[in-house]
């Protein structure tokens, strides 16, 4: 049974996963770089791996509360359950308005990143440093066409990083949240998944209208399915464009 957790408790989760995120950007690629590992490569190493270890982070956090080992009582746990029609209009809304705000806000995180403080480091390819003009055909400085490898590759990091995402923070630690502050829970809690992304500095006022709904939905609607869906769409962008550049 889960026992209420303050964001203060809850916190730890967020900064050590964030900083393995981060160390890895800013450390460990530019490292394998001078050995030889392009970019991409790094990426997909050094960027997803820590969410595979949220997922084992789930399991631990769910086996030491003491939860039957079977699939019905994980999804209840987890709150992964089938939507219904009103919460697939919740989904769409959802997904629609973070379309909207992100791409809204977008200048605002060009400037950002033009100021010393949130600026992204020069090694960045322009797909996550907008100070660069991203080169067609290419995926963080990666030729694409023909390297069919990398759709495989980049949607399992993808399935990692959506399912080890919202099955710690809205599965597992956001009911917790939720049992000790009530109402306001969803306030604190977009708010520290905003802050969990400073790896994307110049990001975080874009993030940030996209987390707070996120978190109202998933506390209005009480389901981890819909933070699941609409966050997953989101970040399959680039998967798509990959796949186009790869099969030409």
């Amino acid at each position: 049974m889960e026992k209420p957790i303050s964001i203060f408790s809850s916190a730890w989760y967020f900064i050590i996963s964030s900083f393995l995120i981060y160390f890895g950007l800013y450390y460990c690629i530019p490292f394998t770089q001078t050995l030889g590992l392009p970019f991409f490569v790094g990426y997909l190493i050094f960027f997803y791996t820590p969410f595979v270890l949220l997922l084992i982070t789930v399991l631990i956090l769910y086996k030491i509360e003491g939860n039957k080992w079977n699939w019905e009582n994980f999804t209840k746990r987890t709150r992964l359950r089938k939507i219904s029609g009103t919460d697939w209009l919740w989904t769409i809304g959802l997904f629609i308005f973070g379309i909207i705000v992100y791409a809204g806000l977008s200048p605002v995180g060009n400037w950002l990143a033009k100021l010393s403080f949130f600026s992204p480091p020069d090694f960045f390819p322009a797909e996550i440093n907008p100070n660069k003009s991203r080169i067609a055909g290419y995926m963080m400085d990666y030729k694409l066409s023909g390297q069919y490898w990398i759709i495989p590759a980049y949607f399992g990091g993808w399935l990692f990083n959506i399912f080890g995402e919202e099955l710690l923070w809205r599965g597992i630690l956001f009911p917790r949240q939720i049992k000790k502050y009530g109402s306001r829970a969803w306030i604190y809690h977009g708010v520290i998944w905003t802050l969990w992304h400073f790896f994307w500095a110049w990001n975080l006022l874009s993030i940030f209208p996209f987390a707070i709904a996120l978190s109202f939905v998933a506390y209005k609607r009480q389901t981890t399915t819909i933070p699941i869906i609409a966050h997953g769409l989101m970040n399959l962008f680039p998967l798509f464009l990959i796949i186009i550049e790869v099969i030409k």
